[in-house]
């Protein structure tokens, strides 16, 4: 783990020296020499919080020294921490401490602390290159994707691909705790075996061979979320480092026909070729 606590204290002091206007998302990632697909599952592995709610008990933090250094008033703390009123910000603090400014001022509270997290085994297998057409979904929850993939098959079948199809994937390309809702991406996938020419929305994507590692989720997509984050979990207690490639979903089984308690998925993990240790 020191590897991984030294990447994203880089991350973190980055983020610590700009509180009042927090980098984004490109920034810390290159910080912490991490794909900034994976940084926000990384970052929520470690921390056990959203980087939002990061920034905000970092916030929270600065505003407990001032507080207990006494000096200031909670309105001063308030302005200068960010927040655009006294009342948003005792909202804020009693969110994170469980205490108002003024109660912690008088309790002398001690800043919270962040739960460890545990790695979960998977099997590490190579997997060959492929060709996919990818339709985009803009904004939407993951779980909410149905008609998007049924775009995708009616033009496969109405080009007569599905005779040559490999695989059914979908590409989360955000994580939905740190993303908002409106703002997540998604990617419909078939792997085919002669994808041709799509039309527009759809484009072409290339799978390339490489090591991955594989979890096996067994239950309802709505899990798959949690199932990532296990992955994430597993990525951190090894020495190895993902590849600049987001996570993907290879659905195994036909929802209409299999029960959703017993839906297969291999969520994939590309490593990086050199190994990262």
């Amino acid at each position: 783990m020191d590897r991984w606590i030294a990447r994203m204290e880089r991350a973190l002091n980055l983020l610590a020296s700009r509180l009042d206007d927090p980098p984004g998302l490109a920034e810390l990632a290159a910080a912490a020499h991490i794909s900034p697909f994976h940084f926000h599952r990384i970052w929520r592995a470690m921390t056990g919080e959203p980087l939002g709610q990061t920034i905000a008990r970092l916030r929270i933090a600065a505003s407990q020294e001032r507080l207990a250094a006494g000096g200031a008033t909670v309105t001063a703390v308030a302005m200068d921490g960010g927040f655009g009123t006294p009342q948003s910000f005792a909202r804020a603090f009693r969110r994170v401490t469980g205490l108002t400014p003024t109660q912690f001022v008088s309790r002398g509270a001690d800043p919270i602390n962040v739960a460890a997290r545990e790695g979960v085994p998977v099997r590490i297998e190579w997997r060959a290159e492929g060709q996919l057409v990818a339709l985009r979904q803009d904004g939407g929850a993951y779980r909410e994707l149905n008609a998007l993939f049924w775009q995708l098959w009616n033009w496969a079948e109405s080009e007569g691909r599905l005779d040559g199809l490999q695989g059914i994937y979908g590409i989360p390309l955000d994580d939905p705790l740190s993303v908002p809702e409106d703002r997540l991406r998604f990617d419909a996938c078939l792997a085919l075996a002669d994808p041709g020419r799509p039309p527009a929305p759809l484009r072409r994507l290339a799978f390339d061979a490489g090591e991955f590692a594989v979890l096996r989720h067994i239950g309802s997509y709505d899990a798959l979320e949690d199932a990532d984050q296990r992955l994430i979990d597993w990525l951190l207690a090894g020495d190895r480092m993902p590849a600049d490639m987001p996570l993907f979903h290879h659905f195994l089984d036909d929802p209409e026909e299999v029960p959703a308690a017993q839906l297969r998925t291999d969520i994939l993990l590309r490593l990086d070729p050199e190994g990262g240790r």
